[in-house]
Protein backbone atom coordinates (compact mmCIF):
# COMPACT_ATOMS: atom_id res chain seq x y z
CA UNK A 1 0.00 0.00 0.00
CA UNK A 2 3.08 2.57 0.80
CA UNK A 3 4.89 1.48 -2.05
CA UNK A 4 2.19 2.53 -4.39
CA UNK A 5 1.36 5.73 -2.64
CA UNK A 6 5.34 7.07 -3.31
CA UNK A 7 5.45 7.11 -6.65
CA UNK A 8 2.44 8.88 -6.91
CA UNK A 9 3.81 11.98 -5.04
CA UNK A 10 6.78 11.90 -6.84
CA UNK A 11 4.76 12.48 -10.32
CA UNK A 12 2.29 14.57 -8.63
CA UNK A 13 5.53 16.80 -7.46
CA UNK A 14 7.45 16.83 -10.84
CA UNK A 15 3.89 18.41 -12.45
CA UNK A 16 3.61 20.62 -9.70
CA UNK A 17 7.23 21.85 -10.60
CA UNK A 18 6.28 21.74 -14.12
CA UNK A 19 3.15 23.83 -14.02
CA UNK A 20 5.23 26.94 -11.79
CA UNK A 21 7.68 26.90 -14.51
CA UNK A 22 5.93 27.49 -17.27
CA UNK A 23 3.73 30.33 -15.71
CA UNK A 24 7.25 32.54 -14.62
CA UNK A 25 8.44 34.98 -16.60
CA UNK A 26 11.31 33.71 -19.85
CA UNK A 27 14.88 34.85 -19.00
CA UNK A 28 17.21 35.05 -21.96
CA UNK A 29 20.88 34.36 -21.69
CA UNK A 30 22.78 37.89 -22.33
CA UNK A 31 24.75 38.08 -25.48
CA UNK A 32 28.50 38.88 -24.84
CA UNK A 33 28.31 43.11 -26.08
CA UNK A 34 25.64 42.66 -23.06
CA UNK A 35 27.83 40.88 -20.99
CA UNK A 36 30.62 44.05 -20.87
CA UNK A 37 27.82 46.85 -21.27
CA UNK A 38 27.07 45.24 -17.60
CA UNK A 39 31.06 44.72 -16.20
CA UNK A 40 31.44 48.38 -17.49
CA UNK A 41 27.83 49.56 -15.68
CA UNK A 42 29.55 47.56 -12.36
CA UNK A 43 32.53 49.03 -11.83
CA UNK A 44 31.21 52.64 -12.27
CA UNK A 45 28.85 51.92 -9.97
CA UNK A 46 31.32 50.22 -7.64
CA UNK A 47 34.07 53.43 -8.05
CA UNK A 48 31.03 55.60 -7.37
CA UNK A 49 30.20 54.05 -4.06
CA UNK A 50 34.31 53.79 -3.44
CA UNK A 51 34.67 57.30 -3.95
CA UNK A 52 31.84 58.24 -1.41
CA UNK A 53 32.75 55.61 1.38
CA UNK A 54 36.58 57.39 1.37
CA UNK A 55 36.60 60.19 3.60
CA UNK A 56 38.05 63.36 1.91
CA UNK A 57 41.68 63.99 2.46
CA UNK A 58 42.34 67.15 3.87
CA UNK A 59 46.12 68.32 3.12
CA UNK A 60 48.25 68.88 6.54
CA UNK A 61 48.90 71.94 7.53
CA UNK A 62 52.16 73.15 6.36
CA UNK A 63 54.30 74.69 9.35
CA UNK A 64 56.10 77.52 9.67
CA UNK A 65 59.92 76.03 10.83
CA UNK A 66 60.83 77.41 13.97
CA UNK A 67 63.40 79.94 14.48
CA UNK A 68 66.79 78.43 16.01
CA UNK A 69 67.64 79.84 19.11
CA UNK A 70 71.08 79.90 20.18
CA UNK A 71 71.63 78.02 23.43
CA UNK A 72 71.98 80.50 26.18
CA UNK A 73 75.42 81.39 27.63
CA UNK A 74 76.14 80.71 30.98
CA UNK A 75 77.93 83.24 32.82
CA UNK A 76 79.87 82.09 35.23
CA UNK A 77 81.09 84.67 38.22
CA UNK A 78 84.36 83.67 39.35
CA UNK A 79 84.97 84.80 43.28
CA UNK A 80 87.49 87.07 43.49
CA UNK A 81 89.60 86.87 47.35
CA UNK A 82 91.12 89.65 48.09
CA UNK A 83 94.26 89.31 49.45
CA UNK A 84 96.08 92.01 51.37
CA UNK A 85 99.57 91.95 52.36
CA UNK A 86 100.44 92.17 55.66
CA UNK A 87 101.69 95.59 56.76
CA UNK A 88 104.77 95.88 58.98
CA UNK A 89 104.25 98.45 62.07
CA UNK A 90 107.56 99.69 62.88
CA UNK A 91 108.11 100.87 66.32
CA UNK A 92 110.77 102.89 67.86
CA UNK A 93 112.19 105.69 66.57
CA UNK A 94 113.43 105.75 63.27
CA UNK A 95 117.34 106.28 62.36
CA UNK A 96 118.64 108.47 60.10
CA UNK A 97 121.35 106.77 57.90
CA UNK A 98 124.38 108.85 58.28
CA UNK A 99 125.48 110.18 54.68
CA UNK A 100 128.61 108.47 53.29
CA UNK A 101 131.93 110.25 53.21
CA UNK A 102 132.62 111.32 50.21
CA UNK A 103 136.15 109.44 48.24
CA UNK A 104 137.74 110.27 44.97
CA UNK A 105 138.61 113.72 43.38
CA UNK A 106 136.44 116.72 43.07
CA UNK A 107 136.56 118.12 39.85
CA UNK A 108 133.83 120.19 38.27
CA UNK A 109 134.06 123.05 34.31
CA UNK A 110 131.81 125.22 33.75
CA UNK A 111 129.74 124.48 30.95
CA UNK A 112 127.22 127.29 29.62
CA UNK A 113 125.25 130.49 30.89
CA UNK A 114 121.66 132.15 29.74
CA UNK A 115 122.27 134.82 28.89
CA UNK A 116 125.63 134.20 27.40
CA UNK A 117 128.76 136.32 28.66
CA UNK A 118 129.01 139.61 26.75
CA UNK A 119 125.08 140.01 26.48
CA UNK A 120 123.95 143.93 27.00
CA UNK A 121 122.00 144.21 29.79
CA UNK A 122 120.29 147.40 31.14
CA UNK A 123 121.53 149.30 34.10
CA UNK A 124 119.33 148.45 37.79
CA UNK A 125 117.32 145.97 35.82
CA UNK A 126 116.56 142.27 37.34
CA UNK A 127 118.12 139.42 35.25
CA UNK A 128 118.20 135.81 35.81
CA UNK A 129 120.99 133.40 34.87
CA UNK A 130 121.04 130.04 34.22
CA UNK A 131 124.76 128.32 34.68
CA UNK A 132 125.23 124.81 33.38
CA UNK A 133 128.39 122.70 35.21
CA UNK A 134 129.33 119.42 34.36
CA UNK A 135 130.82 116.95 37.09
CA UNK A 136 134.80 116.01 35.92
CA UNK A 137 135.69 113.87 39.14
CA UNK A 138 134.80 110.77 40.22
CA UNK A 139 132.66 111.84 43.44
CA UNK A 140 128.68 112.64 43.39
CA UNK A 141 128.06 116.27 44.23
CA UNK A 142 124.98 116.29 46.77
CA UNK A 143 123.65 118.86 48.11
CA UNK A 144 125.49 119.39 50.26
CA UNK A 145 127.76 121.01 47.51
CA UNK A 146 127.39 124.50 46.63
CA UNK A 147 128.24 127.43 44.51
CA UNK A 148 130.13 130.48 46.17
CA UNK A 149 130.40 134.18 45.08
CA UNK A 150 134.40 135.07 45.29
CA UNK A 151 135.13 138.23 43.79
CA UNK A 152 134.10 141.32 41.49
CA UNK A 153 130.39 142.67 42.20
CA UNK A 154 127.54 139.92 43.75
CA UNK A 155 125.20 141.96 42.29
CA UNK A 156 122.43 141.14 44.52
CA UNK A 157 123.10 137.54 44.54
CA UNK A 158 123.00 135.28 47.06
CA UNK A 159 126.87 134.56 48.27
CA UNK A 160 125.83 130.84 48.76
CA UNK A 161 123.75 128.06 46.57
CA UNK A 162 123.43 124.73 47.35
CA UNK A 163 123.51 121.71 44.56
CA UNK A 164 119.05 121.58 43.77
CA UNK A 165 119.93 117.73 43.46
CA UNK A 166 122.73 114.68 43.27
CA UNK A 167 125.12 115.35 40.43
CA UNK A 168 127.22 111.79 39.74
CA UNK A 169 130.55 111.86 37.75
CA UNK A 170 130.00 113.20 34.24
CA UNK A 171 126.77 114.30 34.58
CA UNK A 172 125.60 117.94 34.54
CA UNK A 173 123.58 120.25 36.51
CA UNK A 174 121.77 124.02 35.69
CA UNK A 175 121.83 126.56 38.86
CA UNK A 176 119.44 129.43 38.30
CA UNK A 177 120.96 132.71 40.18
CA UNK A 178 118.57 136.11 40.18
CA UNK A 179 121.17 139.27 39.48
CA UNK A 180 120.26 143.11 39.44
CA UNK A 181 122.42 144.58 37.50
CA UNK A 182 124.55 147.87 38.47
CA UNK A 183 123.51 150.88 38.04
CA UNK A 184 126.77 151.92 36.42
CA UNK A 185 127.36 151.00 32.81
CA UNK A 186 130.15 149.04 31.52
CA UNK A 187 131.46 146.28 31.59
CA UNK A 188 131.41 144.19 34.75
CA UNK A 189 132.51 140.59 36.07
CA UNK A 190 131.30 138.21 38.53
CA UNK A 191 133.57 135.48 40.09
CA UNK A 192 131.98 132.12 41.44
CA UNK A 193 133.91 128.82 42.57
CA UNK A 194 132.25 124.99 43.19
CA UNK A 195 132.77 123.89 47.00
CA UNK A 196 132.78 120.87 48.20
CA UNK A 197 131.18 119.91 51.73
CA UNK A 198 134.82 120.41 53.42
CA UNK A 199 134.17 123.94 52.02
CA UNK A 200 137.55 123.33 49.84
CA UNK A 201 137.20 124.88 46.36
CA UNK A 202 137.86 122.95 43.12
CA UNK A 203 136.57 124.58 40.24
CA UNK A 204 136.54 128.54 39.11
CA UNK A 205 133.83 130.13 36.77
CA UNK A 206 132.68 133.64 36.62
CA UNK A 207 130.27 135.82 34.25
CA UNK A 208 130.95 139.07 32.44
CA UNK A 209 128.14 140.77 31.21
CA UNK A 210 127.90 144.50 29.66
CA UNK A 211 125.57 147.15 31.38
CA UNK A 212 123.86 149.63 29.70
Amino acid sequence: MRRSKLPKLLLGLSAAILALSACGPRVSTPGPEQMKTYVAETIAVQLTRTEIARPTETPAPTLAPSPTLAPPTATVAIPTAAVGLPTSTVTGPATATPPLAQTGVDAGVWTYSSPADGTNITAGGKFSVVVTLMNTGTTTWNTSYYIMHTGGPAMGAPTKINMPYDVPPNMSVQITIEFTAPTDTGAVKSDWMIVNPSDVGFAVFWFEYTII
